[in-house]
């Protein structure tokens, strides 16, 4: 069994992995030393800064640029910290924006595309170092096809690290903070990565939840302005609409509490107050443990309006793009114990900070009625009742899931259809081994697929060998879009065990459904009405 890339016991994982040849790049900060793994045939080069750290009088500041070189052979041998966030196990600093590469050998004679994985978690969780985001998986079935990549990652600051608002910080037009982190990363691709045999005009972003979102930021950045940072985009699960983008006032409250917690002044409006929260020790601002969602805003320059105003002023960059979400999204993205209209009508009055008005709510529940066998996902446990979950808890997971996740997968794919680029679009259709009713395909089961992380996870062989021909699949097409913008590759058989995926068309759209089972094609029209009333009132969800 080849090794896997974690965060668990990483000295004994370089011991066992690591030949006696250690790559040596040199880039615009000087020389990196990396180790070679012979079980995968690869080059890791771990942990290495793409910006100045984010300390000090840096904290809250958008990302400075390594004005630098390394103190000798930068050591590339192992994840640098993750970034601060609350409930995990990693190993954290401040000091934590760093990215990996990780390549394989035997492509030295060629200049290979690049993918570059943004992890999701809200905004709130996230690294590199987590182990479910290994990148070897995917790189060795890169290989496995006639477009072999290199792949990058990075970390990025979380919560209010990386998301502060306060009319100082935006008046430094340091908002956003953590979204200017990856900009950096993927200008630190464009300067570094043909050093490591990646192509910088060939480079494919791909992210999930809100690695998706922040891709989809990216791509309504600067009123669309294209900086040539990326050629292709992958959203799984997420997009550039979906989240409230809350204005700079809807964090007054949230700053009070926090200052008043470390012990800083109130007044939201001083340079001291934000002077006194940079001069906090790292400890004392962790410890302060204020775990409000600190969301990105419209800043009028990183983003100069809301990304669904940018998407309907044709404002977005034009890229190829293959997007998709789960079956089952509203599973994570609903509200329980709803017997009654009434229920379901106050969930959604209240619902995740969206400013859905009476009229609006009204009709969704009249483009989404309490009728489980109409259409998917309701028809995955049609006639199963969930006395626990409550009787319309199934009309709130459609809507819940077409909310967040859905409906912006479909608008997105129709605007670029329409603006000319291709598109691909997917539905992942296959629960987990361990899945238990009434949950089948939630939010975040496709990522052990793509990322090829599925051993040990399965159960034994042979009962789940479809579900490793199903993860190998989607690998071999996501490196067929890497390599030519289109997942079947150049030939018609596109050599991955699955279907031919169609491309996207206004007239006749079809999502390719990635099933273990037996993947197919299908019309992308199940709950036309109800999706398209979502993508008409995007302005009114977010305002």
């Amino acid at each position: 069994m080849p090794c896997l890339l974690s965060a668990i016991s990483l000295s004994a994982l370089f011991a066992s992995c690591i030949s006696a040849s250690s790559p040596l790049v040199t880039v615009k900060n000087g020389t990196v030393q990396g180790h070679h793994s012979t079980e995968w045939n690869q080059d890791f080069f771990l942990g290495i800064p793409y910006a100045q750290p984010p300390v000090g009088d840096l904290r809250f500041r958008w990302p400075q640029s390594r004005n630098s070189s390394f103190d000798g052979v930068l050591n590339a041998t192992r994840y640098g910290y993750s970034c601060y966030q609350y409930g995990s196990n990693f190993n954290l600093s401040e000091d934590c924006l760093t990215l990996n590469v990780v390549r394989p050998r035997g492509h030295e004679n060629k200049t290979l595309p690049v993918l570059v994985w943004i992890y999701g978690g809200g905004l709130t969780l996230g690294s590199t170092a987590d182990q479910q985001y290994n990148l070897s998986g995917i790189v060795e079935a890169s290989t496995r096809t006639d477009n072999p990549f290199i792949a990058v990652s990075m970390n990025y600051r979380l919560g209010v690290w990386g998301f502060l608002n306060t009319p100082v910080v935006h008046a430094e037009g340091s908002s956003n903070a953590g979204l200017l982190d990856q900009r950096l990363a993927l200008q630190w691709v464009q300067e570094n990565i043909a050093s490591f045999g990646g192509d910088p005009r060939r480079v494919t972003v791909w992210g999930e939840s809100a690695g998706a979102q922040s891709i989809g930021f990216h791509l309504t950045s600067y009123g669309g302005r294209n900086d040539n940072l990326f050629q292709a985009a992958i959203l799984e699960s997420g997009g550039p609409e979906g989240a409230s983008l809350n204005t700079l006032p809807f964090y007054s409250a949230a700053t009070d509490n926090l200052t008043r917690t470390v012990g800083c002044p109130r007044t939201w409006t001083s340079p001291s107050q934000l002077a006194c929260l940079r001069n906090l020790s790292s400890a004392a601002l962790f410890a302060s443990n204020y775990t409000v969602v600190w969301n990105p805003i419209v800043d009028g320059d990183f983003l100069t309006d809301y990304p669904s105003s940018l998407l309907a002023q044709d404002k977005f960059i034009h890229v190829p793009l293959l997007t998709g979400a789960n079956t089952d999204e509203g599973v994570s993205f609903s509200v329980q114990n709803l017997n009654t209209t009434t229920d379901v009508y106050n969930s959604l009055f209240y619902w995740r900070n969206y400013a859905l008005s009476p009229p609006s709510i009204q009709e969704l529940l009249q483009l989404y009625p309490n009728n489980p066998a109409i259409e998917p996902p309701y028809s995955n446990h049609a006639n199963v009742t969930y006395p626990k979950y409550g009787a319309q808890w199934r009309r709130s997971a459609a809507i819940g899931g077409d909310l967040v996740m859905i409906a912006q997968r479909r608008r997105m794919a129709e605007l670029y259809t329409k603006a000319g680029q291709k598109v691909y679009s997917y539905r992942f259709d296959t629960p987990l081994y361990n899945a238990t009713v009434p949950g089948s395909v939630k939010h975040f089961d496709n990522v052990m697929f793509s990322f090829q992380n599925i051993s040990g996870a399965m159960g034994p062989l042979p009962q789940y060998q479809s579900y490793r021909t199903l993860s190998s699949g989607i690998g071999k097409l996501y490196a067929n879009f890497v390599g030519t913008h289109n997942p079947n590759g150049v030939n018609t058989t596109n050599g991955t065990g699955l279907p031919y995926w169609p491309q996207y068309n206004i007239d006749a759209p079809t999502n390719l459904v990635l099933n273990a089972t037996a993947s197919f094609s299908e019309p992308d029209t199940f709950r036309k009405q109800g999706i398209s009333f979502i993508n008409s009132i995007w302005r009114e969800l977010l305002a």
